[in-house]
């Protein structure tokens, strides 16, 4: 056993120091996973070790007789926290599901948790990237067919999702056996859950050449050959932190080799996260996305083609609840949607992506967002009732979005476009909640208010409600932008 990783149990495996590139490749090698499954780890210690139990139950009962590793990349053990919560964590639920396995099925698994601090030294970066690449770059030496990238906060049943997983592999070795795939997932997800995906990833997937609506889900399948050529992408900041998802999203839709698997799984149930939040992580999201389309634009110019030809997209496998025998799961409610703290962080915030914004959209349209910030900030200090924002509509966010792509394609500024695009992607998300809340009858600050520590909706209206107001309206947001694209080349044309 090498230095850094020591044996727990049988076949359970626990990383103690800074993981030297190859050592963990090693062991998974001689293990020969024909199966790999991994989390990317942070913060997850109340439900890591469950979740594990729930990944070994589902491998035993769905890949019964293949053999399957199971990793846990973790990122909250650092030098300077010396915080094993995760790590420990996942061993207990390990040990807890394997007392259950037998002789036979305790041979065909391997787990592995540890962490992915210092990993690729000379160029770390820690964040969700890091993980993923340190997974990829062991993955090699295997003979691994896929592998399964999965949030380490998901409360699912794993067993269901591992049944469509294996039907999408058997699929496509009978159907498609000489190309890669990439398997994306489409649930219902709260109406303030999945903010980037819903107004930047989505729409931009289509610039690409496909709607991917679960682009940045955070849960997809890479088959082998798919890993293959993100061992060798450009993995910069951006990718090497949160914008990890969206980069392998948009270079598995470039390549003409790669199937992609949209599978429909029910509802992610997991701690729902603000991302509309200003903060950093939304910004290395977009930025990756921007990095992208860039560079595949200056590979071989298909984005302008695109705009500027009427080519339409290009079709993606879509399995839904008929092929994956999963049936709507309500989202649940959640505490984290603030009304008063969003109105105030599109008033306090402003200042710092002003110059940005003003930077890289139309002059009129720069006026327009500082007239709205200003009738929110009167609304604040009149203390109204009303439910004022920063009027970005679906439809203006569209133009907005494709004023900021036109200016991009053109500046290849990609900084100041991702800044602008942070606070504007924000005010028009903040919107569509309100305009969702309105929909539910919670139209005054007070009824949202009343409402806010337990946003959800009841199981009777869930199912409706999420298809027909939420998921039908992002869908059709990310398509009216497709079909609107040509704006990006009328602010092109201003610009040169």
């Amino acid at each position: 056993m090498h230095e850094f990783i020591k044996q727990e149990e049988k076949n359970i495996l626990k990383g103690v120091a800074k993981p030297p590139k190859g050592a963990l490749g090693e062991i998974l090698a001689e293990f020969d996973p024909e199966i790999i499954i991994a989390h990317p780890t942070f913060h997850c210690e109340d439900n890591i070790g469950s979740l594990v139990y729930r990944d070994l139950e589902g491998a035993r009962k769905v890949f019964n007789g293949n053999r399957v590793a199971l990793i846990i990349a973790d990122g909250t053990y650092n030098d300077k926290s010396n915080d094993t919560s995760n790590i420990e964590a996942a061993i207990e639920g390990a040990k807890k599901a394997l007392d259950g396995f037998n002789e036979e099925e305790r041979k065909n698994v391997l787990v592995y948790a540890g962490p992915h601090e210092g990993y690729d030294s000379a160029h770390f970066s820690p964040g969700k990237g890091n993980a993923f690449k340190m997974i990829f770059e062991e993955m090699e030496p295997t003979k691994a067919k896929a592998i399964l990238l999965l949030d380490g906060d998901l409360r699912n049943d794993m067993t269901p999702w591992q049944r469509v997983y294996k039907k999408v592999i058997e699929h496509h070795e009978k159907h498609h056996p000489n190309k890669d795939f990439f398997v994306t997932a489409r649930y219902a997800r709260h109406i303030v859950d999945a903010s980037l995906t819903r107004n930047v990833v989505g729409p931009l997937t289509t610039l690409m050449g496909s709607y991917v609506p679960g682009g940045i889900s955070g849960d997809i399948m890479l088959s082998a050959g798919a890993v293959a050529k993100e061992r060798i992408a450009n993995w910069n900041d951006a990718r090497r932190n949160y914008g990890t998802d969206i980069a392998t999203t948009f270079d598995n839709i470039a390549d003409p080799n790669t199937r992609i698997y949209e599978v429909y799984l029910g509802a992610k149930l997991h701690d729902v996260t603000d991302d509309a939040k200003l903060s950093i992580m939304p910004g290395q999201v977009i930025g990756a996305a921007l990095e992208r389309i860039i560079y595949y634009e200056d590979f071989d110019s298909r984005i302008t083609h695109r705009l500027e030809n009427d080519i339409p997209l290009e079709e993606i496998v879509v399995w839904n609840y008929d092929q994956t025998n999963i049936d709507f799961i309500n989202p649940g409610t959640t505490n984290v949607f603030n009304i008063d703290v969003k109105r105030e962080a599109l008033a306090t915030k402003l200042d710092d992506f002003k110059g940005d914004i003003e930077k890289v959209l139309r002059p009129s349209s720069y006026e327009e967002i500082i007239n709205n910030h200003k009738i929110l900030m009167d609304s604040i200090n009149a203390k109204s009732e009303k439910i004022v924002l920063m009027s970005i509509s679906q439809e203006r966010w569209i133009d907005l979005l494709c004023e900021v792509m036109g200016y991009v394609m053109v500046t290849k500024d990609i900084e100041s476009s991702k800044k602008a695009l942070n606070y504007l992607y924000t005010a028009a998300f903040v919107e569509f909640c309100a305009e969702k809340l309105q929909e539910l009858g919670y139209t005054t600050l007070s009824a949202v208010r009343r409402i806010q520590e337990s946003l959800g909706l009841g199981d009777s209206n869930a199912k409706a409600f999420y298809s027909e107001n939420v998921d039908k309206v992002v869908k059709n947001l990310a398509l009216n932008f497709y079909r609107g694209r040509s704006r990006i080349i009328d602010r092109m044309r201003e610009l040169n």
